[in-house]
């Protein structure tokens, strides 16, 4: 008699396949896009593009891309979230390399905070977010100095400008802050060519986060070192005036330990702001030295050599 047991076990086997097939297989998605359930409030939509053509001989390429920023502004203490649309266009040729692109950006609110809305368009080599602006820094060719922009997070317009670098004024826990400046003959883009005044060496601006304050013209007279000032820009430092303030990063920034964020524009003083132009093959310097009070550049009691400088208002 043949034995039973290869067909029971074969009956085990079919009936545990069975059930373990019955079971559902599950589904994998490809579809990562998170679900919108709440009221849709704005809505936007970009692409890229890129053109290639032939320009004199030369094979030039153009490339147009759009991002999205979401940052935060500030107005006072109070935080904005803002939504950034940025287009940044890039123009090179094929075996050359434009460190410099045209960016257009639009901002725009997304909360109930408060309402903002602006735009604003540049040529720049990089752009950055800090101090509550937009930072916008041309890099400088063989020759030149950098030149920086700065641009309001709440309305978009431009509110200071300098070349190389700035010295920066801060209230403890206020995001907002105040810049000084210069811009000399060698800034990239020579903005000062533009200004067409005679003997012109530079511009000293002061400016806050959200809009520009003061700004002045320093002109060369006919001295004996008027030829040997340099075109570049000075050693610029904050120099302290008084225990209300404190000096730090080897005078790149000054702190009004005695401000706060209730502070009005009387508040900010008891600092200097000082330029020296060194010269000469001996190294030889002059100063500049203007105070701030009220919140800008006193140029009535600036200290400098008259007979080398002209400064004015801008």
């Amino acid at each position: 008699m043949k034995s039973a047991k290869p067909v029971l076990l074969f009956g085990l086997w079919s009936l545990v396949f069975g059930l373990y097939s019955c079971k559902e297989t599950p589904k994998h998605s490809t579809d990562i896009t998170p679900s919108i359930t709440g009221k849709q409030v704005y809505t936007d939509s970009s692409s890229s593009s890129v053109k290639v053509y032939n320009e004199n001989g030369k094979v030039c390429v153009q490339q147009s891309n759009t991002y999205y920023e979401l940052i935060d502004a500030y107005e006072g203490s109070a935080k904005i979230p803002l939504l950034l649309k940025i287009k940044k266009t890039e123009l090179c040729f094929a075996d050359s390399v434009n460190k410099h692109k045209v960016y257009e950006i639009t901002a725009k609110s997304v909360m109930d905070t408060k309402a903002v809305e602006w735009s604003a368009d540049f040529v720049a080599t990089d752009i950055q977010f800090k101090d509550n602006t937009l930072l916008a820094v041309h890099e400088a060719n063989d020759g030149e100095e950098d030149f920086l922009k700065r641009f309001s997070l709440l309305n978009g317009k431009e509110v200071f400008s300098s070349s190389y670098g700035e010295v920066k004024v801060a209230i403890p826990n206020v995001k907002d802050k105040r810049f000084i400046g210069y811009t000399s003959q060698k800034a990239a883009t020579n903005p000062l060519k533009e200004l067409h005044t005679e003997n012109l060496l530079g511009i000293l601006r002061y400016g806050e986060s959200t809009a520009p304050v003061n700004s002045f013209k320093i002109v060369l007279k006919r001295s004996k070192v008027s030829t040997k000032i340099p075109a570049y820009t000075p050693d610029i430092t904050l120099v302290s005036t008084s225990e209300s303030t404190t000096i730090i990063e080897d005078g790149k920034s000054v702190i009004l330990m005695k401000a706060d964020e209730r502070s009005q524009k009387a508040d900010v003083k008891d600092f200097s702001v000082k330029l020296t132009f060194y010269y000469g093959d001996d190294n030889e310097s002059t100063e500049i030295i203007i105070p701030v009070s009220n919140d800008q550049l006193n140029i009535s009691a600036a200290k400098y050599d008259r007979e080398i400088f002209d400064i004015q208002l801008f």
